[in-house]
């Protein structure tokens, strides 16, 4: 079977309107992804940072593209999270708030091409690139990701803010 990003947008659509739509979204992510060599060869290796493929109020599905040497900084996304690598290697570090806000690393899980993973509503993720090369993946998210009040996280001193483009730009670190 051929994979399309016009199918896969199909069926994340399909997969969150179910009436399971976590379990139909995990394992529509688990099936496309048994092949990365199949969605690479569809969708290349020269996508831009993120694409939006397709949004409403139940699915948002991007292409992401997370490059070399950088630190995303913590986020959340405020509704069901479904990460998958096809090309490269992604790191992501998992936190958790403790008291006064702060965040304490609890996980730190690398994804290479075909590995998935979730994060639930209320997780918070950093992701930076394992080598030299972009990691490449697919994301969906269970509502309008591009509407939602989220935020992110100033490692060092535990601070939230408005996940904005300048809040972003602001907190984005080079790593060396």
């Amino acid at each position: 079977m051929s994979f399309s990003l016009t199918g896969f947008v199909r069926s994340a659509r399909s997969a969150a309107a179910d009436a399971r739509p976590v379990a139909a979204v995990k394992t529509l992510m688990s099936q496309t992804f048994a092949d990365p060599q199949a969605i690479a060869k569809a969708v290349g290796s020269f996508i831009a940072a993120d694409e939006c493929l397709y949004e409403d109020d139940e699915v948002s599905v991007y292409t992401v593209r997370f490059a070399p040497h950088e630190l995303v900084p913590p986020h959340n996304h405020r509704m069901p999270a479904f990460l998958g690598v096809y090309e490269g290697s992604e790191v992501n570090l998992l936190y958790q708030q403790v008291e006064s806000g702060r965040l304490k690393l609890a996980k730190r899980r690398v994804l290479n091409p075909g590995d998935t993973m979730s994060i639930g509503g209320d997780g918070i993720h950093a992701v930076h690139t394992e080598h030299l090369m972009p990691s490449l993946g697919l994301h969906i998210y269970l509502g309008r990701l591009s509407t939602v009040s989220r935020e992110l996280f100033d490692t060092e001193t535990g601070q939230s803010m408005p996940f904005t483009d300048a809040n972003y730009r602001m907190l984005v670190r080079a790593l060396v």
